[in-house]
């Protein structure tokens, strides 16, 4: 029999809808913890079963459910959801134009704490804690090979090893008409930003014709994305060096080699000093509340951030901007970016809405999930 331990909170109804996670300040604390990754059994108040999960020892989330019967977990169960997340990816599949797919998205997938995202056949995992890494590490390659119709090659382990390596000297992969290299070693995320896909395709449909301020740039998926729909001109600022040097080397890769601008900076001390305005200005930050702690202080950094970047939108110009904070809610970031607006004397009118890939399922008891918020909006004076 597994380990078990008990909550302290009455959380039965949020874990038999299918929230994931129990935190650690919810259970009664145990005299002796388990080790990360350990198989435990959560009971209720009562001392009733209710869910069985894995153990991690540090952060605040204690337990990641992966089953609320009293069924083994091993090698088979995680085969069979990773057989089940591969079924949902073909049909995905068969309606993109690409080769570059998030194959099992955690919580998503019934697998939390891991990611494995597929770049032209090279696989790439993370774990999200020493818990989730101690748990699934042992069955990596089992995991994978459940994975039908996606055979993968080498399997890179994000800050670990290559399995069935070694990995490719360069790894291409394509989206739509747009090809972008990816360094799955050093890269951000496991590399690339596979969520944000369906949104570059919406700016691509806005760019004719315009000119693209693309904001924490990375490797220049929006600018690409933009310029090969026919933006006039695009400048990506980014204050990473080397992302820069991967967005020159995509530029080249996609033919693009006039009329787009790269810029070393910090993105608000080159908004605070920007002499000219853009047509569409996309605003892709990473993450600014790690920690509910940090959500005050990320709000207002997000206020800050979009009404200087409206500032620089063109008369009638649009604004595409996205918050990745798990923390701030849709409703909150909606409302931080009208704050904005408002705060740049704009007037702006919502045209679309949109978070991550149907490749990064939610479960709909698990708000948590809906990281990635993204609006467009037409802005007037």
């Amino acid at each position: 029999m597994p380990p078990s331990l008990r909550l302290r909170k009455p959380l039965q109804r949020a874990v038999r809808l299918g929230h994931p996670w129990i935190y650690r300040d919810a259970l009664v604390p145990p005299k002796h913890a388990p080790p990360p990754g350990t198989v435990v059994d959560l009971l209720d108040e009562r001392g009733a079963f209710i869910a069985r999960g894995f153990f991690d020892a540090d952060g605040p989330i204690a337990i990641r459910i992966l089953t609320r019967e009293d069924e083994p977990v091993g090698p088979a169960l995680l085969a069979a959801r990773a057989a089940s997340a591969a079924g949902l990816r073909a049909a995905i599949l068969a309606r993109l134009d690409t080769d570059a797919v998030r194959l099992l998205h955690g919580e998503g997938d019934l697998l939390p704490g891991l990611v494995l995202d597929a770049y032209a056949g090279v696989g790439v995992v993370r774990f999200d804690g020493h818990g989730a890494r101690a748990f699934y590490r042992p069955h990596v390659e089992t995991i994978a090979d459940a994975l039908r119709g996606f055979p993968l090659g080498p399997i890179h382990l994000r800050g670990e090893e290559t399995l069935r390596g070694p990995l490719p000297d360069e790894i291409v992969i394509r989206e739509g008409a747009a090809r972008y290299e990816v360094d799955v070693v050093r890269g951000q995320k496991t590399g690339f930003f596979l969520d944000q896909r369906e949104n570059r395709a919406l700016v691509a449909m806005h760019a004719a014709g315009a000119s693209v301020l693309n904001l924490f740039g990375y490797t220049g998926g929006f600018s690409i994305a933009a310029a090969l729909a026919g933006a006039h001109d695009t400048t990506t600022v980014d204050s990473a060096r080397p992302a820069l040097a991967a967005a020159r080397r995509n530029l080249r890769r996609n033919r693009l080699d006039e009329g787009h601008r790269l810029v070393a900076a910090d993105v608000r001390e080159l908004l605070a000093t920007a002499r000219r305005t853009w047509d569409l200005v996309v605003c892709d930050p990473p993450s600014f509340a790690p920690s509910a702690k940090a959500l005050p202080a990320a709000l207002a950094a997000y206020r800050e951030l979009n009404r200087a970047a409206a500032s620089v939108v063109a008369p009638g110009g649009l604004l595409a901007t996205a918050s990745c904070s798990s923390h701030v809610t849709p409703a909150a970031f909606q409302a931080i970016v009208a704050e904005a607006l408002a705060l740049a004397g704009i007037s702006g009118r919502i045209l679309a809405v949109r978070g991550a890939g149907p490749d990064h399922p939610v479960p709909p008891a698990f708000p948590e999930g809906r990281y990635l918020k993204f609006l467009l909006v037409a802005t007037s004076t």
